[in-house]
């Protein structure tokens, strides 16, 4: 009997140790809403056997409208005073239908494992978000979600998430913070090919915040690239934050061009207004401009919980091909969206 207690007693401490030393939390994020979508212009196929693209006009349910929805686990382990070890699972979900987003992989969203060290910095390892896209989605007042959210005229999917990367984050030091990624394209023989390489320096000192970041991903066969730069950001004056960026996106397929967005926040209570225009500046002789005016607003019953609604529209020049958050996306023979489309939505967004 007092082997049992011993061993009782002993179990119930280490239980108690081990706690004091790890920490892992289980979080997420659930956001659904409502959206309609209208004035994408119909157009005919421009492929053999594909049907024409239809007048763009839909309403549907939609997942993670103001940000994706998400189930994650991230935890840390203190191995030695002021060093630890931290990691972080994160899948995306469509809660409209409850399938996995990001293609169906499982942790798409992000997956890493590292160490941090309070003097420093921070190395990761894994699927994480490149520091160039971090930039845009922070200064973008709509957290690069809403139906104006930046990355309907701002390309963005090549580089908001880089596989096989390692992550450097230097401590902050008098108000500045360095990231630098490194993302290994794993191409057999060529390891150029795919090979990712990008990072951010950020200031950040009382209601004062800039962000300059560079990306660069070069194509399997290492004789392109695409390349990203941005300089950027947010004057908090309190009932008013001000928000604006410049970028260029080169080469890689992508439309060679510039990209301004101005855009303000205004909190009052648990009320808040956003607003932003984005103009994009095609540089090629064809000069498929667009631009994106787009408003929103978030009702916050708690920290938690909030309602949230927003309104975008895309004017597209000489045949460019933009669409706002919801619009379903043209196949390939088909040429949608050439009027652009207006959207207007609704949700509710719960965080846990």
């Amino acid at each position: 009997m007092k082997k049992s207690s011993l061993a009782a007693a002993l179990l119930i401490a280490f239980a108690g140790t081990a706690s004091a030393q790890s920490n892992v939390t289980i979080y997420g994020l659930l956001d659904v809403g409502l959206a309609s979508v209208s004035n994408a212009t119909a157009s005919t196929s421009t492929a053999t056997g594909v049907a024409p693209y239809s007048n763009g006009n839909e309403f549907k349910m939609t997942s993670g409208i103001q940000q994706g929805s998400r189930l994650g686990f991230k935890g840390t382990e203190e191995l030695a005073p002021g060093l630890s070890a931290v990691f972080l699972l994160e899948s995306g979900i469509l809660f409209d239908t409850g399938a996995s987003d990001q293609g169906g992989t499982l942790f798409g969203r992000q997956a890493f494992v590292g160490l941090k060290s309070t003097s420093l910095g921070s190395i990761t390892m894994g699927n994480q978000y490149a520091p160039q896209y971090l930039a845009w989605k922070t200064i973008d007042p709509m957290d690069d979600g809403m139906a104006a959210n930046a990355g309907s005229i701002i390309n963005t999917s090549k580089i908001k998430r880089v596989s096989n990367s390692v992550l450097y984050t230097t401590p902050t030091f008098a108000g500045f913070t360095a990231d630098l990624i490194y993302g290994l394209g794993e191409v057999t023989g060529l390891t150029s090919g795919s090979r990712n390489i990008g990072g951010s320096l950020i200031y950040k000192e009382g209601p004062i915040t800039v962000k300059l970041a560079y990306n660069e991903l070069n194509n399997a066969t290492a004789l392109d690239a695409a390349k990203n730069t941005l300089i950027g950001g947010i004057y908090d004056l309190g009932m008013l934050k001000l928000h604006g960026t410049y970028g260029t996106t080169k080469g890689l397929g992508t439309v060679d061009s510039t990209e301004t967005l101005l855009g303000m926040t205004i909190p009052f209570g648990p009320h808040t207004i956003l607003g932003s225009y984005i103009q994009k500046d095609d540089k090629t002789v064809a000069n498929k401009d667009a631009s994106q005016v787009g408003l929103g607003y978030t009702y916050s019953f708690s920290k938690r919980t909030n309602l949230y609604t927003s309104f975008a529209k895309i004017s597209n020049n000489n045949g460019s091909n933009y669409r706002t958050l919801s619009a379903t996306a043209p196949i390939t023979g088909q040429n949608g969206a050439i009027g652009g489309t207006q959207e207007v939505n609704v949700g509710i967004r719960h965080i846990f």
